[in-house]
């Protein structure tokens, strides 16, 4: 069985499971790469944020990611990758995905690497090169965060904060200093130090909103400050990452969209399901009659039968 044909059976095995009214609540997505464990970690922050009614899922292959993104229940996706492969095979459909009025929400690679492609300025615009500024080991590595622009996303947050991190990448001239985003984008903070765009919002024309989050570096390992278990303890980052889910899902027109045109189609199957019923059940009642009658003419035909068997057996020779 192919990845693709596997992944499909995977996600019909997923509806199938919750049954078919249940499937088309709205769902979030969550990919961390191969790195399963961050994907549950980030998950268990969604599910706990009592303003987010949406059905958590996570999945580990970018095979998954684009089924995902084909389904009418996806209201937002979140994506943190660490290398190119991760992101393989992703830009078109979630630029489609986008552009239908889906939420996203990205972290890391798919933020700025060049080989994202149009996912690093169209859909997360941080339009990023490979600079970048990587904190010494021994220092705290941390970024701070200063509010730039109010939006729902600052919501509940401090104008100034902390978020560990191994660094950040930013886009950078000859000299590799900072050169800022040309459009129609919203910073809603920006780096202390070097003034990069760390939170970057963007919604489109089609109803499609983004939240880019190029600052997020952290590594799987326990021993290190930047281990990604600390981050997600971090109040602020929750709060941070929760409303920016919460603003690119909620926000987006794709769900509403499509669950009004599921709707009306469920109910016509409803309706022509209901038709079918009284069909099969006028049906069914057609052939009771037809075999009671068929009965009936059996058992009269037995009857008469018996009465020429008894009058020509017994009857005569008794009359002679």
């Amino acid at each position: 069985m192919s990845r693709t044909a596997f992944c499909i059976t995977i996600m019909l095995a997923i509806i199938a499971s919750t049954g078919y009214a249940h499937a088309v609540a709205p769902s979030i997505i969550v990919y961390t790469g191969s790195d399963s464990d961050f994907a549950r970690m980030l998950a268990e922050l969604i599910d706990d944020d009592e303003r987010i009614d949406s059905e958590t899922r996570v999945v580990n292959s970018p095979d998954l990611v684009i089924l995902a993104a084909a389904m009418p229940q996806t209201e937002c996706i979140i994506i943190y990758t660490s290398n190119k492969v991760e992101i393989e095979g992703l830009e078109d459909t979630l630029l489609s995905y986008f552009q239908q009025g889906g939420g996203l929400v990205g972290m890391r690679e798919i933020c700025y690497q060049p080989s994202a492609g149009e996912l690093a300025t169209r859909l997360f615009p941080v339009m990023a090169n490979t600079s970048v500024q990587q904190l010494n080991p021994r220092e705290k590595r941390a970024r701070t965060y200063v509010t730039d622009r109010e939006t729902e996303i600052n919501r509940g947050l401090p104008d100034t904060f902390e978020i560990l991190s191994m660094g950040t990448y930013y886009r950078g001239d000859a000299r590799d200093e900072y050169m800022d985003v040309h459009s129609n984008y919203t910073v809603p903070f920006r780096d202390q130090e070097t003034g990069s765009p760390l939170v970057i919002a963007h919604e489109n024309g089609e109803g499609g909103r983004s939240v880019a989050l190029p600052g997020i570096w952290v590594i799987p390992s326990e021993r290190l400050d930047v281990y990604y278990g600390k981050l997600v303890a971090e109040p602020n980052f929750v709060k941070l990452f929760t409303n920016s889910v919460l603003w690119a899902a909620k926000g987006s027109s794709r769900y509403e969209e499509v669950q009004q045109d599921l709707d009306g189609k469920i109910r016509e199957a409803e309706t022509r399901q209901d038709r079918l019923k009284e069909e099969a059940d006028e049906a069914r009642q057609e052939e009771k009659t037809r075999r009671q009658l068929i009965l009936a003419v059996l058992w009269a035909a037995g009857i008469v039968g018996c009465a020429v068997i008894a009058r020509k057996m017994v009857l005569v020779p008794v009359e002679e």
